[in-house]
């Protein structure tokens, strides 16, 4: 008969009370009730139904509209309205004197309730098709906004009865929503409000129906704790066993709520640590625990795209499915967010190896579609692993291990496994220290340029000369670019350290090479210095400035302009870039996620290949250098190689059709224009290019 079945208890032991004649009697009396409760508002139902088919009939009287087919409907309305009411009436009477929602009259009354919804919703599928095609828009609208009114009345009339009420709020908004679409115009924004609107209202009917349980299942106890304590008065020596039965089981009750989160019903964090401490004589000796820390990937996308209600949803099922696939001897908890927690008991000696092997078993189960109110989504989560003795302290300190290891591989690359190791530890220490001196940097003097020629590979001829930031710091020493670019844009400070780049470099130019000067400047742009707004008259402000040609200056970017979450902001600012006479070069092509679908919506003028395919050269690097080579032809932009520091190299880049040359062979980067010297040993071959040409 219900429609209403509770959930089965997750993310710990089942508890067997859950099945005791006591709670099963509970739980048929509080069916009973949802349903008297659905049957007490169900003439109020039928009357709005009523109500609003009449209303959107005058509407078509009033706006002329044909009736011929709304006239039938509109009988029908009524017809049905009137024996629902009938029946709905005798339903009422019945179920006032009923205890057992298993009888005939409660599954006959159930299904004639649910019957009656059913009956309803498709009329009005009819009406509000013919209102939607009546090629009147105010009569459009008006309906749209009846079927939206009903729906949102519906969460709170229909909140006894789950099925009935998500039947027809979803019935309303689906025929609204189809219409919409399948209109001579498709009406496809007024489509998604309905759709987001029908999300909202079945969230919304669903924890009406939860708090209408609650309430009922509340007071039901309550009267029974009541009933139970006037009965005990009688017998003091059965009235104490009694009442320390249910402290008992309330005290567990209340241990559960307070160690578990109730979203997902794992343990939260005090709850898994409570359960290492229960564990610690049961686990086996020469046995620890493979911690896993599990960090969901993009979920933020999920929560601002489709709502907090459907990431609820999808925390809630992956919260199931990790409760189905914990073994014996292990647990999860929901450490706070989109974050998890695995603790698996395993043979100490293989401890990493299991537990690498499990989280990918777990991957592949978090991975899989989840489907729910006509949506379906698909989540991944990067993981990081430590290993930790069966002790609450150092599975606390091994917890915060495997979070460090799970950001590391999230920040370096998402849908990963990284085991934690002593490393990390220093690692973000010394990114902190990084970053802490980083703030400094500038005003203390720290940073200053370097220069490398780029050549042409047929005379090596200097082309350009690329802008290279070096940092000296009296604590840390000479810190790499590699390693403070990233912390920079991760704390802010890269957009400082660019504008200070540009100003530096242009000044310098000027001042060595003079304004006249043929040969090009190459800086190096990060992506967020890129979007921000304005980027594109702040390079002209500063060309203006030292009153350079923009023709001069080149802008190497990396692959990340493929992001597609700023596509529309990049393509625009190049494009402006491009307008002025500034060429864009995208670096270290090759290394990261190239889209070549995206490639011929910029306006790039070379791709930069990444010393790493050049400084190892062996058969696959050299056909990955002429699958870039060729694409660049295609599009029409030229190819830079890196890390040039052999002849054998240079000719043969330039024999695969490489334009520009870069890298030791022809100059170190250096503090001065003045100071750069292409290497003299060509100048001692008078063929020396003619060699490399052939």
């Amino acid at each position: 008969m219900s429609e209403n079945s509770p959930k089965q208890n997750q993310g710990g032991a089942k508890d067997p009370s859950a099945f005791s004649h006591h709670c099963d009697g509970l739980k048929r009396a509080v069916e009973i009730r949802l349903l008297t409760h659905a049957y007490e508002g169900y003439t109020s139902n039928i009357i709005v139904n009523l109500a609003c088919g009449l209303g959107l009939y005058f509407k078509f009287w009033l706006n002329d509209a044909d009736t011929g087919v709304v006239d039938a409907l509109i009988l029908f309305l009524i017809f049905q309205s009137t024996i629902r009411a009938v029946i709905g009436q005798r339903d009422a009477r019945h179920l006032s004197s009923e205890s057992d929602p298993d009888s005939k009259v409660a599954l006959g009354a159930a299904r004639r309730y649910f019957a009656g919804v059913v009956v309803g919703s498709l009329t009005w599928g009819g009406l509000l098709h013919m209102a939607l095609h009546s090629g009147n828009n105010e009569l459009m609208y008006f309906a749209i906004i009846v079927v939206s009114a009903m729906a949102s009345g519906a969460a709170g009339l229909l909140a006894p009865m789950i099925k009935s009420g998500r039947f027809y709020i979803s019935a309303l908004l689906a025929v609204t929503t189809v219409e919409l679409m399948l209109m001579p115009v498709p009406q496809s924004v007024l489509a998604i409000l309905v759709i987001v609107f029908g999300g909202v209202m079945l969230g919304a009917h669903t924890r009406n129906h939860k708090l209408l349980r609650n309430s009922i299942e509340l007071e039901l106890k309550n009267s029974a704790l009541i009933n139970d304590l006037r009965v005990q008065q009688e017998a003091l020596t059965e009235f104490n066993v009694t009442l320390e039965d249910r402290v008992k089981r309330r005290t567990s009750d209340l241990k559960r709520l307070a160690e578990h989160d109730s979203l997902t019903q794992l343990f939260n964090r005090r709850g898994i640590i409570q359960w290492v401490e229960e564990q610690q004589r049961r686990i086996p000796n020469g046995y620890a625990f493979a911690v896993i820390f599990i960090d969901l990937d993009r979920f933020k996308q999920i929560n601002d795209g489709m709502g907090h209600a459907t990431g609820d949803c999808v925390l809630a099922e992956i919260g199931e499915r990790l409760t189905a696939a914990a073994p014996e001897y292990s647990a999860f908890c929901r450490w706070g967010g989109d974050e998890f927690v695995g603790l698996l008991a395993v043979p100490e000696e293989r401890c990493a190896d299991i537990g690498l092997e499990y989280t990918e078993q777990l991957r592949a189960i978090v991975e899989k579609p989840i489907s729910f109110s006509n949506r379906t989504v698909s989540v991944g989560f990067s993981a990081g692993l430590s290993v930790s003795k069966p002790h609450p302290v150092t599975v606390s300190e091994a917890i915060r291990s495997a979070d460090l290891a799970a950001g590391e591989i999230k920040r370096t690359g998402r849908g990963g496994t990284l085991l934690y190791t002593p490393d990390l530890v220093a690692e973000q220490e010394r990114n902190l220290i990084i970053a802490q001196r980083l703030k400094h940097a500038l005003r203390a003097k720290e940073m200053h340029l370097a220069f490398q020629p780029l050549v042409h590979s047929h005379d090596f001829s200097i082309h350009s000369y690329e802008v290279l930031l070096r940092w000296d710091n009296p604590i840390l020493g000479r810190v790499s670019p590699e390693e403070f670019i990233p912390v920079a844009e991760d704390i802010g400070e890269i957009v400082h350290i660019g504008e200070f780049v540009v100003d530096t470099a242009l000044a310098s130019y000027v001042e060595e090479l003079g304004r006249a000067s043929p040969i090009r400047l190459a800086l190096n742009i990060s992506l967020r210095q890129l979007v921000v707004p304005g980027f594109a008259q702040f390079i002209l402000g500063y060309l203006e400035k030292y009153r350079l040609p923009t023709s001069m200056l080149i802008l190497e970017v990396t692959e990340t302009i493929f992001d597609a979450r700023n596509q529309d902001t990049i393509i625009g600012v190049l494009n402006d870039l491009h307008s002025l006479g500034i060429e864009i070069h995208i670096d270290d092509f090759g290394t990261g996620y190239s889209s070549l679908s995206r490639l011929h919506e910029m306006p790039i003028s070379a791709l930069k290949i990444d010393k790493s395919f050049v400084q190892q050269i062996d058969d696959q690097r050299c056909a990955i250098i002429e699958g870039s080579v060729m694409i660049a032809q295609r599009f029409g932009v030229h190819t830079v190689a890196e890390g040039v520091e052999t002849i054998e190299q240079a000719r043969l880049l330039h024999a695969i059709g490489v334009t520009y040359l870069q890298g030791y062979l022809f100059g170190k980067p250096v503090e001065h224009f003045a100071e750069v010297v292409v290497n003299s040993d060509f100048l001692i071959w008078p063929d020396a290019t003619r060699g490399i040409a052939s």
